[in-house]
């Protein structure tokens, strides 16, 4: 778990301080000797309530911030499957896609031509800048 974590962390930098915030939280930590005295238990329990609640709010910054990145990953990927033609739910893999069978590999349908230019277009001048023109 920690290696993906730090994988997600390399790989999304604003994220990782969504994931710095959640750390403490993670780490599994001993419970601490509630005392019987019953005035000074309330106290703890009140701090450890505001503490609980602190670490919930951090906690649901961080999912909304998930849902943020996880809805603009999933747009980009619905555009770059448009660009190739191919299916947005599968990209052709799944043979039990409810939207193409399986069927929906590149090229399945027209791609779109502006995203085509966007993502596709570019890499393809790169890769014809690197591997034909060596002269």
């Amino acid at each position: 778990m920690d290696a993906y974590l730090e994988y997600f962390k390399e790989h999304n930098p604003e994220m990782a301080k969504y994931f710095e915030l959640m750390q403490p939280m993670m780490e599994k930590k001993e419970p601490e000797e509630v005392e019987k005295e019953v005035p000074k238990i309330d106290l703890e329990l009140e701090e450890r309530i505001k503490k609980l609640k602190k670490i919930n709010h951090k906690l649901f910054t961080i999912i909304e911030g998930l849902k943020f990145q996880l809805e603009f990953e999933l747009n980009q990927n619905d555009d770059l499957a448009k660009a190739i033609g191919a299916c947005t739910e599968c990209f052709g893999e799944n043979s039990d896609c409810p939207e193409c069978f399986g069927t929906g590999k590149p090229g399945y349908t027209v791609p779109d031509f502006i995203l085509f230019n966007k993502y596709i277009q570019p890499a393809i001048q790169k890769y014809n800048k690197h591997y034909f023109n060596k002269n």
